[in-house]
């Protein structure tokens, strides 16, 4: 029961609590065993609003007809945030939980079912013992895994020793019990469905989502309106699986009964699902991160609080505060007024705890010193040190032609006609921007530009600034005289937010140098440690979109800001910070068969989707 769910008006709690929690509290009083979850902050908001209800829950739990599942104070997607915040929005959570219902739940949901085993670690952390995950996404991405699994628990692997009982839900089953409950389907179908499985030892979890969408639809829905009676359809069904089958029983009890029959220990995650979300793949990690009304924005200004926290003393208020703003339901069809709450709550922390001071240093350093560079006789340009060559490319916006270390070219642009795949028939850049709008040309910053030099006692530094049209790119190289490191700033100036893909920086790492057989990426994922995950043969593609509305499946999290992509021998590091620019970064890997291979970073500041909101505000 979630009553921070996006599209809910703050007037519409109370009517939720009415027309959908009194219903599922009354089917628990007559003897029908449910599970309700609810987060910390949607527990505070029903001991508020009705209290009688909250009392009935209590008597529910205390009778054994209910069992009460935690998720956090907020429902924050855990690999999109560091792990400080995911492991006290578990701790303010069960103290909420203990307060008000005097309880420590031992099972919690994965919030959204965005699942990364390191940042799963928060909730035994902070006393669970069991998670519940859906396990249609983690299925399709181990065909190695046998499909009885689903009906048993399993255990969880966690990372570094950690491990926690795993209870499944499946989506497709829930989308048919909201098929029948909206009048989709009828009772005699869905009971033919659930008779297939008759035979079957184990159990199945029927309905695993929002319980606040039955004879309710908020004004986001426009025109569909409840018929009524959604809630008798539900106890129809529940008598009908009472009657029919062995029964329902609670969640813990699968854990109890069948524990003996599914003792796998699992790994969730793979290099080419990093991050498993719910449902179909328009749910994604990327609809927290980059799309909705602002994530991106509302990201870097999380990160920015999480900075600041970790160098003062928050106190709770504001810790439940930063947790509130970093919530998943602001980021998708959030309701206007709630949304306007969100940007007052994040301004007052901005206020007290973020300085104008420190804000200034999340602008681009200007150059005084700069000089003109002559690019009449040279296309491209090198910056040497000891142990390191940069070469740039200033008909192609200052985009890296080359960087090697130790003689060693690592990236840079690989040209077009080194593949055979005519699908790779292109140049494939480096250190460059892309701006795709949506059914228009793209905006580049490849083309001709004029670039400036300056130079201090620890750098060399290389930069320029471009406009097309009513975009303006800045870019900025400092090179380390002394380690074999550089950095660029990139920043692009929009007139407004409107549909388009941006993807701020690409790197090309070059064919050749890698060792494919023992290659790997490290990036954290919520966790306190980077998970880590092999390349392997198979392609890896988190920038392929679904459709025209949904521009991409996966992405990284890296809540950290680093990312570490080598071999056995070698590897290079990639850092950013969250805290200037909550950016996502994609893989693509896409392995030839003459040996070769396309193995770019893409780091990205805007994807598209159905929650994309636009303004007019740049």
């Amino acid at each position: 029961m979630n009553l921070m769910f996006s599209a809910l008006r703050e007037e519409d709690r109370e009517i939720v609590l009415d027309q959908c929690m009194d219903p599922l509290l009354k089917i628990g009083e007559d003897g029908i065993p449910i599970a309700i979850q609810m987060s910390g902050l949607s527990l505070e908001y029903l001991a508020k609003l009705r209290p009688e209800h909250l009392e009935r829950l209590k008597i529910l739990i205390q009778d054994d007809h209910c069992e009460f599942i935690g998720n956090g104070y907020s429902q924050v997607i855990q690999p999109l945030a560091p792990y400080e915040i995911n492991v006290k929005n578990q701790e303010l959570g069960m103290q909420c939980y203990e307060s008000i219902l005097g309880l420590r739940p031992k099972i919690a949901t994965v919030n959204e079912m965005a699942f990364s085993s390191s940042s799963s670690e928060s909730f035994i952390q902070t006393g669970y013992t069991g998670l519940i995950m859906e396990w249609n996404n983690p299925y399709k991405t181990h065909p190695d895994w046998d499909e009885s699994m689903r009906f048993f628990p399993q255990r969880v692997n966690l990372g570094k020793g950690a491990e926690a009982d795993l209870i499944w839900c499946d989506t497709i089953l829930f989308q048919k019990f909201q098929r029948y409950v909206y009048g989709e389907i009828e009772l005699k179908e869905y009971m033919e469905n659930l008779k297939k499985y008759k035979d079957q030892n184990g159990a199945l979890c029927l309905y695993c989502s929002d319980a606040e969408v039955f004879d309710f639809r908020p004004p986001r829905y426009g025109d569909e309106v409840s018929s009524g009676g959604e809630w008798l359809r539900i106890r129809k069904l529940m008598d009908a699986v009472q009657s029919e089958t062995e029964g329902l029983i609670l969640p813990s009890k699968v854990i109890e009964n069948y524990k003996e029959e599914g003792s796998n220990l699992l790994q969730l995650e793979t290099s080419s699902q990093p991050i498993p979300v719910k449902k179909q793949d328009k749910y994604n990690i990327n609809r927290w991160a980059l799309t909705g009304r602002d994530d991106f924005n509302l990201n870097t200004r999380c990160y920015r609080i999480a900075e600041a926290f970790s160098i003062g003393d928050p106190n709770d208020d504001d810790w439940k505060k930063l947790c509130f703003v970093w919530s998943s339901d602001l980021r998708t069809h959030i309701e206007n007024n709630r949304w306007e709450q969100a940007q007052f709550i994040i301004s007052e922390l901005e206020n007290k705890w973020v300085n104008s001071q420190e804000m200034r240093k999340y602008l681009v350093p200007s150059h005084d010193d700069a000089k003109p560079f002559d690019i009449k006789s040279n296309r491209y340009f090198s910056i040497e040190t000891a142990n390191q060559i940069l070469t740039l490319d200033t008909k192609k916006g200052l985009s890296i032609k080359q960087w090697s270390v130790e003689g060693v070219p690592l990236l840079g642009t690989v040209p077009h006609g080194f593949f055979d795949d005519i699908s790779l028939a292109a140049d494939f850049y480096s250190c460059h921007s892309v701006i795709e709008p949506q059914g228009s040309h793209k905006v580049t910053d490849l083309v001709q530009i004029e670039p400036w030099l300056a130079e201090d006692e620890e750098k060399h530094i290389v930069g320029m600034r471009l406009k097309i049209k009513d975009h303006v790119f800045e870019k900025v190289y400092e090179i380390d005289k002394s380690n074999n490191t550089f950095s660029v700033n990139q920043t692009i100036q929009l007139p407004k937010r409107y549909r388009a893909l941006i993807r701020s920086c690409y790197f090309t790492l070059l064919p050749g140098v890698w060792d494919m057989d023992t290659s790997f990426y490290k990036t954290a994922l919520g966790g306190k440690e980077p998970e880590r995950f092999r390349f392997g043969d198979a392609a890896i593609d988190h920038t392929q979109n679904l459709n025209q509305l949904v521009s991409t499946r996966h992405g990284l999290g890296v809540t950290d800001g680093e990312i570490q992509i080598g071999d056995a021998n070698n590897s290079i590091i990639f850092k950013h910070e969250p805290s200037e620019a909550a950016l996502v970064p994609h893989l693509q890997y896409l392995p030839q068969k003459n040996g070769h291979y396309l193995l770019r970073l893409i780091y990205s500041a805007q994807e598209l989707d159905e929650t994309f909101k636009t303004s007019d505000k740049p």
